[in-house]
């Protein structure tokens, strides 16, 4: 099977949880997370992580957009590091 010319191999921003509440903001990134914006800020900068109730929140509320990847990290990043 021959590859064509123009193929361009495209690889989506994967989007984490900090990049997320950058981009509502703490004030909606709270409401829609059922938490405080403090919690919000701590989990942007790293601070701290949502309990696994709170990613499940998380991850209903944002219909999948992020999953548990995307808020504690990567698998390989976790057991490498």
């Amino acid at each position: 099977m021959a590859e064509s010319k123009n193929f361009k191999e495209r690889r989506l921003n994967e989007i984490t949880l900090s990049r997320y509440i950058k981009f509502l903001g703490y004030k909606k990134a709270s409401k829609d997370f059922k938490c405080s914006e403090a919690s919000c800020k701590s989990w942007r900068y790293g601070y701290r992580q949502p309990s696994i109730a709170q990613a499940k929140q998380i991850i209903k509320v944002t219909e999948g957009r992020l999953n548990y990847e995307s808020i504690y990290g990567s698998i390989f990043e976790i057991l490498e590091g």
